[in-house]
């Protein structure tokens, strides 16, 4: 009979390390039922959760042949005992290293074994170690139908006393994950804390006991306000939640309890395994990718298991690594990455994907996981675990040092013998649809080529993460733009501005790029039925490129994005007097000056001045799109685009307009700054808004011929009605700004020996000079 064989995960060893806590899960069995061998195999079983089993102190003599872990599917160990202890049904796993040879000697070591993936250990009726030529057993443990497999458990809602602390409902994950749902606190104690005892009564403890760290990881600082929040804490490696009475929030200067939830006795939840890379270990290969980023890793057999550790939003973010898409810098496009999220209340994950294309994962290409269905390839990451403290997430997950993918440039090999390999990296939300999103446009991707040869003599190049408190950005504040009759809407495409900008706007997680309307990030629209409002579109014409390819169009979808979900009702438009589902027109973008990469801005008109437009074509062909909203649509549409999800927002449709408009944010940045311009009255948000003020002739003729031209000045003219003509001379002009330093450098270059070279690279803006 064919024996099937699975991968068994064992976590052991030198550079990924367990933490140590007494909790094991659910103990099955001491020992292996056979005395005779009791010197040469030994140890104690626990059943962690439904897929994992740990073994303490595992003790085998590899002298005991070829072997491996087993796990019977019909008979009982009894039975296969009295049978003469040959089990040929039996599925075998394959030994740490995912080789075919048997296990090697163990001395008391401790073990976790991932069972198959979709696996659960009640399928299986005994667990045991058998000789692999044979399958003849040499211990094992009965799993009997009875056996009560730990689980979660729902513990109740916190008892309000003080402060308006409440909470849905309490679930204990695993003995060190708690989960509160809804959780509120006015956070106006004067040192209040999550706190947790084993006394009958909420009080002052005394350590390993008492404050625990937040959400985030933090014991530095009392604890904040909370409104109605989902949360997930977890506890100290010295302490499980199945030795605790209660958790409280808790005033220590006071000895004040704000309220409380109690754990009930006997808890049998899940065992929390972490595994840990530990910073300062000179046995751990490690290397700093950015201050608040850092992979680590190891070679195993055929494998690479690596870890990524990292300060971020663990509930919203992600965080990649991989081989660059070039030999010879960083290049995102082509790029073997595999990309890491451990959120709260969910298992850790490590997906596998290819980088095609700067967009959303559609049909068209983009950034995917290798696994979707148009790339034909396979998920070749596993994770291994996960875990939270002080505020860094880490994430450890193996993979083949070489894949079948390979053939197709889908992966790449990591090589070990020498060879530095050029690296990518980034960080970034995740989506809607639990996808990697464009990462952070501060401090969220590589920026200087970096290499690691990955197969180097144990070296750890990583300082110790210090605990940093999160800094708050401001938000910005949504913008409204009315439908009065004869308004024209300009459509393109910019920068969504992550935190701050789309989803502070909406809500919503974004791609990194967004709709701009009349010059404004993701306004809120009001129209009038009955009223025909034109729409000049420029999201791009080219299918093939879906990084430019962003049809505009109107829907009930909050998202969008129908081309990819086929979601939502879809509301016409007419296209040259013809009606169509959306409008394409040759593609603009609003792009930022480079210096704006690491700027931090109080509000979007800080954001606006450092944007500047740029399109495939100098004469740019919009493509008007005529709406007229009716009876038959609700309330409320939303713009969005046909290709991917997430890249505008809300339309409002009235009888009769409001009377009484939303007013423009206020923000202190000046409309325009500038040593050639001085703010003007008339280049303001309601010139921005509505594109029908005209500009001053002071700023026409400023923007037309300054001797130091500002790109913001250009923009500032640029967003006017009446100055759209001056867009290539305004591109012109800012080209010659933003690059004046590099071109003076360049000029300089030219004339010496370096012509030829110099002409190909950055004097490609001066082929006179050349």
């Amino acid at each position: 009979m064919k024996i099937l064989k699975f991968l068994l995960l064992v976590t052991l060893g030198c550079s990924f390390v367990l933490a140590d806590y007494p909790y094991y899960g659910k103990l099955l069995q001491s020992g292996w039922s056979n005395p005779r061998l009791r010197e040469q195999l030994d140890g104690d079983i626990y059943i962690a959760d439904s897929s994992r089993v740990q073994v303490v102190d595992f003790t085998f003599d590899s002298s005991l042949g070829d072997a491996a872990f087993i796990l019977g599917t019909s008979q009982s160990y009894g039975e296969v005992m009295a049978a003469g202890g040959f089990d040929p049904t039996a599925v075998v796993l394959a030994n740490p290293t995912a080789e075919t040879s048997g296990l090697r000697s163990y001395e008391r070591e401790k073990l976790v074994l991932q069972l198959p993936n979709g696996s659960s250990i009640t399928q299986f009726t005994y667990i045991g170690v058998g000789i692999l030529s044979s399958m003849e057993l040499l211990g094992g443990a009965d799993i009997p139908t009875s056996f009560s497999v730990p689980a979660p458990v729902e513990i109740g809602t916190f008892t309000t006393r003080a402060h308006l602390v409440s909470s849905g409902t309490v679930t204990v994950l695993t003995d060190r994950l708690i989960q509160i749902k809804a959780f509120t606190y006015d956070g106006n104690g004067p040192d209040a804390f999550f706190y947790v005892g084993t006394t009958d009564r909420v009080s002052i403890q005394r350590a390993p006991y008492g404050i625990i760290p937040d959400e985030n990881g933090v014991t530095a600082t009392k604890a904040g306000r909370y409104n109605s929040k989902d949360i997930t804490l977890t506890l100290p490696s010295t302490i499980s939640a199945t030795d605790l009475k209660w958790l409280s929030m808790f005033c220590i200067s006071y000895s004040h309890n704000f309220g409380e939830v109690v754990f009930p006795s006997n808890l049998n939840v899940p065992a929390h395994i972490d595994t840990v890379v530990p910073a300062a270990n000179e046995e751990v290969n490690c290397e700093a990718l950015s201050d608040d980023l850092q992979i680590s890793w190891s070679i195993s057999g055929g494998n690479i298991i690596m870890e990524l550790a990292g300060r971020i939003d663990r509930s919203t973010d992600y965080m990649a690594f991989g081989l660059s898409g070039s030999t010879e810098r960083p290049m995102m496009i082509g790029s073997d990455v595999v990309v890491v999220d451990y959120r709260e209340g969910m298992e850790p994950r490590a997906i596998d994907y290819y980088i095609e294309g700067y967009s959303q994962c559609s049909t068209f290409g983009g950034v995917c996981p290798d696994s979707s269905p148009f790339l034909s390839s396979n998920d070749d990451a596993s994770v291994i675990n996960g875990e939270v403290n002080q505020g860094i997430t880490r994430v450890s997950y193996r993979r083949s040092l070489t894949t079948a993918d390979i053939a197709t440039g889908k992966d790449q090999e990591y090589l070990t013998d020498g060879t530095f390999q050029q690296i990518v990296w980034s960080v970034g939300p995740i989506n809607s649809l639990d996808q990697a999103a464009k990462h952070y446009t501060v401090g969220g991707r590589i920026t200087a080529s970096k290499t690691i040869n990955f197969g180097r003599s144990k070296i750890n190049n990583c300082p110790v993460f210090g605990v940093q408190e999160r800094q708050e950005l401001p938000l910005f504040k949504p913008h409204h733009l009315y439908g009065k009759e004869g308004v024209v809407f300009t459509v393109e495409i910019g920068p969504s501005w992550s935190e701050q900008g789309y989803k502070a706007i909406t809500g919503l997680p974004s791609w990194g790029i967004a709709w701009y309307i009349n010059g404004l990030l993701v306004p809120e629209l009001h129209l009038k039925r009955g009223v025909s409002y034109t729409f000049k579109v420029a999201g791009g014409t080219d299918s093939r490129e879906a990084s430019r390819y962003h049809p505009f169009y109107f829907t009930d979808s909050p998202e969008g994005g129908y081309g990819q979900s086929g979601e939502g009702n879809i509301y016409e438009g007419m296209v040259a007097e013809e009606l169509q589902n959306f409008a394409v027109g040759d593609y603009c973008e609003w792009k930022f000056n480079i210096e704006a990469e690491d700027k931090i801005y109080q509000c979007f008109e800080e954001l606006q001045k450092d944007l500047y437009l740029e399109c495939v074509n100098d004469s740019i062909g919009y493509t008007e799109f005529v709406f007229t909203p009716g009876s038959q649509h609700p309330d409320t549409i939303y713009y969005q685009c046909y290709t991917h999800k997430n890249l505008g927002w809300k339309v409002r449709i009235y009888d009769e307009l409001p009377t009484e408009e939303i007013p423009a944010q206020d923000c202190t940045a000046s409309a325009v700054v500038g040593s050639c311009i001085s703010p003007d009255p008339l280049i303001s948000q309601k010139c921005r808004g509505s594109g029908t003020i005209q500009c001053s002739e002071v700023t026409r003729r400023q923007c037309r011929s300054c001797e130091t031209i500002q790109s913001t000045c250009c923009n500032a003219c640029w967003v006017c009605k009446d100055l759209r003509e001056e867009r290539s001379t305004c591109r012109a002009m800012r080209r010659n700004c933003s690059n004046r330093e590099e071109s003076l450098e360049c000029r300089e270059q030219c004339s010496g020996a370096n012509k030829e070279k110099c002409c190909k690279t950055c004097c490609r803006l001066y082929p006179d000079t050349c």
